[in-house]
């Protein structure tokens, strides 16, 4: 029961840390699903929002090597920023130079590249617009499906 408890501790903390220490700008209350996986040596190119959310096994990338491995051409970095209380859908892959606006959601799976403006739901590959959150939320109170049901329930992870 106390391995338990200690790794759950760790995999709770260990990432904001680690990538504090690696020159990453990490907010407060963010939550790393497991399996994320973010460029530690490219770190200091990351800033993260309070309160957001990485879902399980979404990727931060933070550098292109394609054409120096083809052509000797320079390696490309990009600053990524996700904006406070924006949500990465699980599996979704954030390319280099994308700034995520506030209260943004990025749907699961989605490829994520440019600028995606705050309040606003973006999925797809490439992600891609789709609507505001107040629609968003507005097509959900509307769901009568007896499959879906809905329940407030606090935020499941201490601050980071």
């Amino acid at each position: 029961m106390l391995k338990y408890l200690y790794l759950k501790v760790f995999f709770k903390l260990f990432p904001a840390d680690r990538l504090r220490r690696s020159g990453a700008k990490i907010g407060k209350n963010v939550f790393f699903g497991e399996g994320v996986y973010i460029e530690l040596e490219n770190a200091r190119y990351l800033e993260i929002g309070d309160g957001a959310v990485l879902s399980a096994f979404s990727k931060i990338i933070l550098h292109d090597s394609s054409l120096n491995n083809v052509n000797g051409f320079e390696v490309l970095y990009g600053k990524v920023y996700i904006g406070k209380n924006a949500y990465i859908g699980a599996g979704s892959i954030i390319l280099p130079g994308v700034i995520i606006g506030e209260n943004t959601i990025v749907g699961a799976g989605s490829l994520v590249k440019g600028v995606l403006k705050s309040n606003s739901v973006y999925a797809g590959n490439p992600a891609r617009y789709l609507e505001s959150v107040d629609k968003l939320k507005l097509k959900w109170r509307n769901k009568k499906d007896k499959l879906i049901f809905f329940k407030t329930l606090p935020r499941w992870y201490e601050s980071t």
